[in-house]
């Protein structure tokens, strides 16, 4: 869909890159396209660089912020290595093609100018401040939350309004203006695109609250607690997902952070600025707070969605890690075990990061150059999954798979003939299986030709091949 987006945008056709897929958030694909425009690049090459580009930002925040806290040269580089150690953040997230990357980077250097801001009280970290958290914002919407709570901290600093407007500032004078702008040029809610959802996020919880959550808490009621705890449903099921929610923040930059972490709190409150201690941990506070809200809304929360609260713990395990290692005072020997425990896992991670990936991770990359080394010029194939078709270099279509229902309709309509080869991506799941089954007693006309097995076996690409 990004791509889709910045090939649209590069050759400025800004409509029509709005309307794919309903998506209208273009900040990121408008990089994209920049980059392809600038450097001449591929779309797929720009995304890259920008991932780079983005890591790097990244890296030098994270340490910035060590530095910020009272960190030296050896406790920022342990914050970088225990970076490198994450499998999620640099082992899963990193090589995508993710406007994460970008939302991370520029929040960690955003927080360290509120850090600044309210330890020397300048003007210029409170705009800097705001431009930064602004600029997050484009790449994801959770942005403003961070934008619009994280000053409330300076309530623990200071009672004086001074420090609580500057943070504000600029979001003061913009919504001083918005009214006007609206008025003067007849926009409207739904013209703000996601903007539209820090107005609207609530009612969407409460929404979500009413058709789906009810009817979960009163399946867990009758048929998971059961008698005699019926009436303590809803108290089950909130704990679950808050406590799904905290697993994810806490695992996010991987087990070594955490454990380094609670093993030396009470040395790391004593090691870092107060300042940037409590900026901090409310800033860890609200993000596991965003990610209950996601979760709320949507049912879901991807670990990527809490990653903020992954590096808030990456800097506190540095200074843990700096303890540990060059304190002179002696220490416990359940500390040793876990910092022990802390290294095998960063070391496991570490290694798994920078191996290469099994040939698995490109089973739908190859079975897409499979079939294209046998197809003749004037054959066509059916791509039944989105990646497959990027990777085929076919027309976009749709960023969705396609749904089983439009594939029995295709089949019933008869429009599968005038394909060679019909490539389709199952799972393992047993309800996967029997409508692979159904479907293979569907196609007749076509022989399974070759199967490409995904990670564990847990997806594979199934070709079939017009019967002679």
């Amino acid at each position: 869909m990004y791509f889709e987006m910045a090939r649209h945008f590069a050759m400025g056709d800004w409509d029509a890159g709005k309307a794919v897929e309903g998506y209208t958030w273009g900040f990121y694909p408008g990089l994209i396209a920049l980059v392809h425009v600038i450097t001449g690049l591929g779309l797929q090459a720009s995304a890259n660089l920008l991932i780079v580009s983005f890591f790097i930002l990244l890296v030098s925040g994270l340490m910035r912020l060590v530095r910020i806290a009272g960190g030296n040269e050896s406790t920022q580089s342990y914050a970088v290595l225990l970076l490198l150690g994450s499998g999620y953040i640099v082992g899963d997230i990193l090589p995508m093609a993710s406007r994460d990357l970008g939302y991370w980077a520029v929040m960690i250097h955003a927080v360290n100018q509120l850090i600044l801001f309210y330890q020397h009280g300048r003007w210029k970290h409170a705009i800097h401040w705001q431009l930064l958290g602004l600029l997050a914002m484009l790449f994801r919407i959770e942005g403003a939350v961070q934008l619009l709570v994280l000053p409330l901290v300076g309530f623990i600093f200071s009672a004086k309004a001074s420090r609580m407007i500057k943070p504000y500032a600029l979001l003061i004078a913009g919504m001083l203006c918005l009214p006007l702008g609206m008025f003067f040029s007849s926009l409207s809610l739904d013209d703000l695109g996601r903007v539209k959802e820090l107005f609207t996020g609530l009612q969407d919880i409460q929404l979500n609250v009413q058709q789906n959550l009810t009817q979960r808490v009163q399946v867990m009621r009758d048929q998971v607690i059961g008698e005699p705890f019926q009436e303590y449903a809803w108290v089950t099921f909130l704990l679950a997902y808050f406590s799904i929610a905290t697993l994810k923040c806490l695992t996010v930059a991987g087990w070594a952070p955490t454990l380094l972490a609670f093993a030396e709190r009470h040395s790391i409150k004593k090691s870092i600025e107060p300042v940037a201690y409590k900026i901090l941990l409310f800033w860890m506070a609200l993000s596991w707070l965003i990610g209950c809200l996601i979760t709320f809304k949507v049912n879901l929360l991807s670990a990527r969605y809490v990653a903020l609260f992954g590096f808030a713990l990456i800097i506190f395990a540095s200074f843990a890690l700096q303890r540990l290692l060059h304190d002179k005072r002696p220490v416990k020997m359940s500390k040793q075990v876990i910092f022990g425990l802390s290294a095998i896992i960063l070391m496991v991670g570490f290694v798994s990061n920078i191996k290469s990936k099994p040939e698995t991770f490109y089973y739908e990359i190859d079975a897409v150059r499979y079939v294209k080394s046998k197809l003749m010029p004037d054959q066509q194939v059916l791509y039944a999954s989105a990646k497959q078709r990027f990777y085929a270099g076919v027309a976009f279509d749709t960023r969705f798979d396609y749904s089983w229902e439009a594939l029995d309709k295709r089949i019933a309509a008869g429009e599968l003939q005038q394909y060679e080869y019909i490539l389709l991506k199952f799972g393992d799941s047993i309800d996967e299986q029997k409508k692979l089954a159904q479907l293979r007693r569907q196609l007749t006309a076509f022989k399974l030709e070759k199967v490409f097995y995904g990670h564990k076996n847990k997806k594979r690409v199934l070709i079939f091949k017009r019967a002679v």
